[in-house]
């Protein structure tokens, strides 16, 4: 097995609305805000994540095949016959640490006025994976992903919010992700790329207070994603990428189904800097039992719709430095007064540190 690590541009994207989940009864009090605003961020990243492997799948692909054999000339007085060696072995671990802040308009994703205000709110999100290309030619078109990440959600600086959060500040909503992950890509041309996946996310919170902290929600997502990737030109592409996932949570009262289609244009005016500009639709179905005192979420549909712009600046290959804006747009068939009908606007910057070895 060769080992080595598909480098991925940063792109970042915090744009698509998720819909809340829910807290166990005895946490709800103090952990509603916080399942509300971890489940929509959490489908935020997931739609970042989603377009950063859409954008690699065509150069990275056709990296790969490329270095699997490397041909030297030999010299002019030995004749014209080639030889063929192996490439230098590259690394199959990588260790990166990403962080962002952006600004959110509607931080609860709330549709009444006295449940709106905005915040500020910071994710650093430290990871470690194996990622190794397969040598074997039979077996080279699959690429294995095996990693673990751990985000640290942090609500700084706020407007005025509605009770509770007018007197325990917008802090009391901070809290952590735990995620470990396995996928499995595999490339059927230079343009098309599939992937399955399992995770799971243990979320823990909230507040500032670590020591304090309590697993209020897991989830468990099984997914597919197909990614279709088409050069315009040197230095533009197109990408369409379609996702969809079941996924099981616990406390188990209900599970939930999504489906995204994501179309992205890419431009790359130079080498460092890349452009992106993205649509992205998202129709999610939640099925379960209602829970006394939590939000309905039985047979409930969202349909919600989210478009974004983001500029990405690399001036060494280890560092990213990026500028994103998004707006989001969601609809429910269940009228609830967070995360079911509303609109919101990301924007902020982000910083990835990554390290092979």
């Amino acid at each position: 097995m060769l080992c080595q690590f598909r480098k991925i541009p940063v792109f970042a994207y915090l744009a698509m609305a998720w819909i809340l989940l829910f807290a166990r009864p005895d946490l709800y009090a103090q952990g509603a805000g916080a399942a509300a605003v971890s489940s929509q961020t959490r489908q935020d990243l997931q739609l970042r994540q989603q377009l950063k492997e859409s954008d690699s799948q065509g150069t990275s692909n056709r990296a790969v095949e490329e270095e699997s054999v490397t041909a030297k000339a030999l010299p002019e007085d030995m004749g014209n016959l080639p030889i063929m060696t192996e490439p230098a072995r590259k690394p199959c671990f990588y260790l990166t640490v990403d962080t962002q802040a952006f600004y959110n308009s509607n931080v609860l994703y709330a549709e009444s006025g006295g449940q709106k205000f905005a915040a500020w709110q910071i994710i650093t999100t430290p990871e470690i994976g194996f990622a190794p290309s397969i040598q074997e030619e039979r077996y080279s078109m699959f690429f294995p992903r095996l990693g673990f990440r751990y985000q640290f959600f942090t609500y700084a600086q706020s407007e005025p919010g509605s009770p509770p959060y007018n007197s325990t500040g917008i802090s009391a909503n901070n809290f952590q992700v735990m995620n470990p992950f396995a996928s499995l890509g595999w490339s059927f041309s230079d343009d098309l790329y599939l992937t399955f996946s399992a995770n799971a996310n243990l979320y823990q919170g909230s507040g500032r207070d670590w020591s304090a902290y309590a697993n209020f929600l897991d989830e468990y997502p099984l997914s597919w994603q197909a990614t279709w990737f088409r050069p315009i030109a040197d230095w533009n592409s197109i990408n369409v990428t379609g996702y969809a996932s079941y996924v099981l949570a616990n406390p188990t009262n209900f599970t939930r189904t999504d489906n995204n289609l994501t179309l992205a244009w890419v431009v790359n005016p130079l080498d460092e800097l890349g452009l992106q500009a993205y649509a992205s639709f998202r129709l999610a179905k939640y099925t379960g039992t209602n829970v006394a005192g939590q939000f309905d979420n039985s047979d409930r549909l969202d349909f919600q719709q989210t478009y974004g712009f983001s500029a990405t600046y690399t001036p060494v290959e280890y560092l990213s430095i990026r500028a994103f804006v998004s707006w989001t747009k969601s609809d429910s068939s269940v009228a609830v007064a967070e995360t079911g009908d509303f609109e919101a606007l990301n924007a902020g910057t982000g910083l990835n540190l990554i390290y092979r070895f």
